[in-house]
């Protein structure tokens, strides 16, 4: 009957009516430094049920938690790490800005959120138009935002910033203490946070920021006869964007906080990748030994300059060299500089770039506008640029590529997006206008290259419960195509012939016999689970649920690879394998569609009654209460004609645009130029777009290295393999692997998702070589799902299978991926808490296990977001 939360006692819910109270903590800084913030004050704060008085505060996924000591002093912890609040003065710009800090370090925690109040001394200034004005300015200004509608279009409104904020933590590093931040929601939180504070400096170099990735911001300065921007605010605004009368004595001060890339325009290449490594530094932690934590090494910088200098337009790295988190960021940093020489190489044989698009793997979102946010938003003080993290900011009137009026050269912008929301985007014929013209502008880099060219996800289309055109004719010559595939019967060329376009259809049928034959192999099978859209196969996507179930529930079948991994928002396959594969569902597992056909059965006319179903009693058949399941199996005879119905209502509903426009991966490659890079070394080779743009004849470029390829027909020497073996394996060593026999889960499946883990559990333990069996410490301690064998369980449910298994005094805690921003997470096997795994908690962990850690630790990746990701594991031991 007691909430917990970790090991503290929250809630008595035992009485009848339990008593839930809410506090109010104040919390004043220790620091000698003075602000015009004499105390903080957080609300909704809880009191734990322990002896002594403690307190509980949760934000931004956080916990705080304030032991009051004797003489009323406190003690703070932030995610069990000793911290106490401090009033900071960084630098001239970043000054006296009451934070927490943490007791064993330099590094700064800024938190932002409605619940944390702070007393300002107006220092005897009555005045409101000196410290603060009569209207707060966050409801003042206001931002264009760009959202998706209930119908899945993209629309654009008017927001107050008050109206948008939410909480946030930000940490700012010792000891440059450069303002970084992973998302624009954090820039709009401090600036009012900066205004609530009324620090005018820290307001003005989170305004540069905010612009800079800002479709639109309008300022109301007044409204009718009443001024509502003044006084030293109105003056600081008018400072950012760089209106009227110069302020030198300001550029002095904000100029500090920006690298200046353009002073090295004329540096030779290699000299400006030095000094972009030597900046790149900065934007990191200062660790305990006196380093910085990530300081590119002579192989990246090697690697950097291949991939901005080489004629190929994909490059292989092996995994872990950082190719996310310093390559990516590097390349754009370079892409925002005036480098002269750096340039003509990015122009890949065209015309030079101002606009950059990042493409990256859906799940990898989140951390790829983290580092473009964190390493590109102070370079070039004055200078115009935009990094926006949605693509479809291009529908708006006010973006544009290229130099727009009145400027005399083209602003930089930089696109942040996922592969598929791109060729989303390029269905657009209001964006395709912008780019299309302007496409030779444009530099596309993509991370993981092979996934966006995997041959499964090539192609996507826009799918909506919106009724198409097809007509009577054609939805029928759809059916028969797929019968006969799917029923092994021979092509039904006299069929074809009454269509416009027999050879079409006689192409479709080999491609759907092909796809027959494939999903024959249990690799490539359809997913059953997951073969349709549905609450459960929807329950990882964080966008519009409501709306994709209602309008997609029950109808649209795709491939294994396609739903591998749940992604929000949209569908991606190939419609062509769509339609076949709906035929397929159809065929193999009718029940998906009793919910379908009892909301269509009505529909059903006796003229097709009459040519399809007549073994069945056509009332009982219209307006009974059977399910389609049911009257499949009485009656199997009527199964095709029930299909018929049902795949022709399908396909109605299946609209790909008003003019089934797809985009393809290699249509991208053809039109663009483009630079990816992987650190899976097998890509086909593609014509660049430079190759195309000049009707090259010559050999296609190497898409990457490919002499440690080896073949079987080479018939290779034992050493000769080794050493091409080392030159895949890089930097590796020591890497052993066994392969075993996965045959058991062919029944353990049957069973269930867990079971199958429980066997592999305990056939790790029973294994001979494990490196121990002692029940205290398990003989392995990771789990990498690459085939997507854990596909409905959730972490729960591997944590309760862990604790029944090995018991609660093996592993403390279990690390898996957020479904939902791919960020780290930590659960804790004994409280249940799940909490974010970052660079303090893992310290703190360092701190608690020392070298034991790895075994306190069960990590379990699935399949949904494994491409890509970086794993935290061990770096210090």
């Amino acid at each position: 009957g007691i909430m917990m939360y970790d090991d503290i006692n929250v809630f008595d819910l035992r009485p009848g009516q339990p008593e839930i109270n809410l506090y109010r903590v104040r919390l004043e800084s220790n620091s000698d430094v003075q602000s015009m913030v004499k105390y903080l004050e957080i609300t909704n704060v809880f009191r734990t049920l322990s002896l002594q008085e403690q307190y509980l505060i949760f934000i931004a996924d956080n916990s705080i938690l304030i032991d009051v000591t004797e003489r009323g002093k406190m003690e703070i912890r932030i995610n069990k790490v000793s911290a106490e609040v401090a009033t900071i003065f960084f630098n001239e710009a970043l000054s006296f800005i009451p934070c927490f800090k943490y007791s064993e370090g330099e590094d700064i925690i800024i938190f932002t959120s409605r619940n944390i109040h702070y007393l300002v001394d107006k220092g005897g200034q009555f005045c409101t138009d000196y410290y603060g004005m009569k209207h707060e300015l966050i409801e003042c200004i206001k931002s264009e935002e760009v959202f998706v509608d209930l119908n899945d279009d993209v629309q654009f409104r008017k927001e107050k910033l008050s109206d948008l904020l939410t909480e946030s933590k930000v940490v700012v590093y010792f000891p440059d203490y450069l303002l970084l931040v992973s998302s624009r929601q954090q820039l709009i939180n401090l600036l009012d946070y900066a205004l609530y504070i009324r620090n005018i400096g820290f307001f003005i170099l989170v305004l540069f920021f905010l612009r800079r990735t800002s479709i639109h911001l309008e300022y109301i300065e007044r409204k009718e006869k009443v001024v509502l921007i003044s006084g030293p605010w109105r003056e600081a605004i008018v400072y950012v964007l760089n209106i009227g009368q110069k302020n030198p004595h300001y550029d002095r001060i904000f100029e500090k906080q920006f690298f200046d890339l353009n002073q090295h325009a004329n540096l030779p290449l290699r000299g400006f990748i030095d000094v972009l490594c030597e900046n790149f530094t900065r934007y990191q932690r200062f660790t305990e030994d006196g380093q910085y934590q990530i300081v590119p090494t002579e192989k990246q910088k090697q690697f950097l300059e291949r991939i901005i200098c080489g004629e190929e337009s994909f490059h292989f790295s092996e995994v872990g060299t950082g190719k996310t988190k310093v390559i990516m960021p590097l390349l754009c940093q370079t892409f925002l500089s005036s480098n002269i020489e750096a340039h003509r190489y990015l122009a890949r044989g065209g015309k030079q770039k101002d606009t950059l698009v990042i493409l990256v793997p859906e799940h990898l979102v989140p951390d790829a506008r983290h580092q473009v946010f964190k390493h590109c938003l102070n370079l070039n003080f004055r200078q115009e640029y935009r990094v926006y993290d949605d693509i479809f900011a291009l529908l708006h009137p006010q973006v544009h590529l290229g130099a727009n009026n009145g400027e005399s050269k083209p602003k930089k912008q930089i696109f942040v997006i996922s592969f598929n929301q791109f060729k989303k985007a390029l269905t657009y014929d209001k964006i395709c206008q912008k780019v299309r013209p302007h496409r030779e502008h444009i530099l596309v880099i993509a991370d993981e290259v092979d996934d966006f060219l995997d041959r499964d996800k090539l192609v996507f289309n826009i799918c909506s419960n919106k009724a198409n055109t097809f007509a009577p004719t054609t939805l029928e010559l759809y059916f028969e195509t797929s019968c006969a595939a799917y029923h092994r019967k021979e092509c039904p060329r006299e069929l074809f012939q009454s269509s416009p376009n027999p050879a079409y259809w006689i192409d479709l049928y080999e491609k759907f016999d092909a796809i027959y034959n494939e999903i024959q192999d249990a690799s490539k099978s359809l997913n059953k689970s997951f073969g349709i859209f549905n609450e459960q196969t929807l329950r990882h996507c964080t966008s519009s649920i409501s709306h994709d179930i209602e309008g997609y529930k029950a109808l649209i079948a795709r491939p294994y690879e396609s739903v591998n991994r749940a992604m929000p928002g949209s569908y991606y396959s190939d419609v062509e394998r769509t339609i076949f594969l709906t035929f397929v569902i159809l065929s193999e597992d009718i029940a998906k569609y009793d919910e379908l056909f009892q909301g269509e059965r009505k529909f059903i006319t006796f003229e097709y009654w009459r040519e399809y179903l007549t073994e069945l009693d056509y009332d009982e058949l219209v307006y009974g209460h059977n399910r389609l399941s049911e009257i499949a199996e009485n009656y199997p005879n009527a199964s095709l004609g029930l299909i018929r119905f049902l795949y022709i209502i399908i396909l109605k509903r299946m609209e790909i645009r008003d003019r089934s426009r797809s985009v393809n991966s290699v249509d991208i490659i053809f039109n663009f130029d483009c630079i990816g890079f992987t650190g899976t070394p097998f890509l086909d080779n593609y014509p660049t777009s430079d190759y195309i743009r000049h009707q090259r004849e010559d050999d296609i470029p190497p898409s990457i290295d490919r002499s440690f390829y080896a073949y079987t027909s080479e018939e290779l020497s034992q050493d000769e393999f080794e050493n091409r073996f080392s030159q895949f394996q890089g930097q590796n060593s020591d890497v052993k692997v066994e392969y075993v026999s996965s045959d058991f889960m062919q029944e353990s499946l049957k069973i269930g998702e867990m079971e199958t883990l429980k066997e592999i559990f305990t056939r790790e333990q029973e294994n001979p070589k494990a490196e121990s069996r002692k029940t205290t410490k398990a003989p392995f301690n990771a789990i990498v799902d690459l085939c997507g064998i854990f596909k409905l369980s959730t972490i729960e449910d591997v944590r309760s299978l862990v604790l029944e298994h090995f018991g609660p005094g093996c592993f403390h805690y279990i690390y898996h991926i957020d479904q939902s921003d791919g960020s780290d997470r930590m659960l804790c096997i004994k409280s249940k808490n799940d909490v974010t795994f970052d660079e303090e908690f893992y310290r703190d962990l360092c701190k608690r296990y020392g070298a034991d850690l790895r075994h306190k630790i069960f990590f379990f990746v699935d399949n949904r977001n494994y491409i890509g990701k970086d794993v935290p594991y061990q770096l210090i031991y």
